[in-house]
């Protein structure tokens, strides 16, 4: 400081690099720790997925619904926990015929979820089967199963490319006359037939 009692621009200066020298490190060791935080939580997933139990292998002699299916689905003494003294799903039969209309309601938790995994096996039964047109799906092959169920979630997903390309995601191959069906089925032909033409091509 002069004798004036000002200071000059250049002590001013100073003052503002060496303060940012200062402060640098500080930020670097701030991100360098939100990166292991991230890391570790990353790790912590991935050993999750390691440490799951292997998926059953299909059964050596599977069967193979070929024919059109029917659609007689049987929970025979269904019993299934995720954890063993956590009651969930206990002796449940359910009988549902060719052609029938079911509806499974409940409050969060309830097991709706874990009734569709079931049917899919994702999960695995604890005790009693579940038979479509009499055959057990732990006696099908999982590719064969999956092909008998047309699934709709909750959330919307739309992927990159065209409408065309959206409704024909689940089935390689699918022709013009199979889309406009599905298309049709769902109640979607007149919506996408009223879009204008550039959002039929992207």
């Amino acid at each position: 400081m002069s004798s004036d009692g000002r200071l000059p621009s250049a002590n001013i200066q100073a003052f503002i690099q060496y303060a940012r020298q200062f402060g640098q490190p500080l930020a670097q060791i701030a991100n360098i720790a939100n990166i292991i935080q991230s890391t570790i939580a990353s790790a912590e997933r991935l050993f999750e997925i390691l440490d799951e139990a292997e998926e059953e292998a299909d059964y050596p002699y599977a069967k193979k619904i070929i024919s059109h299916p029917r659609g007689h689905v049987r929970f025979e003494h269904l019993s299934f926990r995720y954890n063993a003294d956590q009651q969930l799903i206990e002796d449940m039969n359910i009988d549902v015929q060719p052609g029938q209309s079911v509806a499974i309601v409940g409050p969060t938790g309830a097991g709706k979820t874990t009734i569709v995994n079931l049917l899919m096996r994702f999960y695995e039964c604890g005790q009693g089967r579940i038979t479509i047109d009499g055959v057990d799906i732990t006696e099908m092959k999982r590719e064969n199963l999956h092909r008998l169920y047309a699934m709709v979630l909750q959330d919307t997903w739309l992927f990159q490319g065209t409408i065309r390309d959206n409704i024909a995601y689940g089935r390689k191959g699918a022709t013009k006359e199979e889309i406009v069906r599905a298309a049709k089925a769902a109640h979607a032909d007149h919506f996408i037939r009223t879009l204008p033409p550039m959002a039929m091509t992207r």
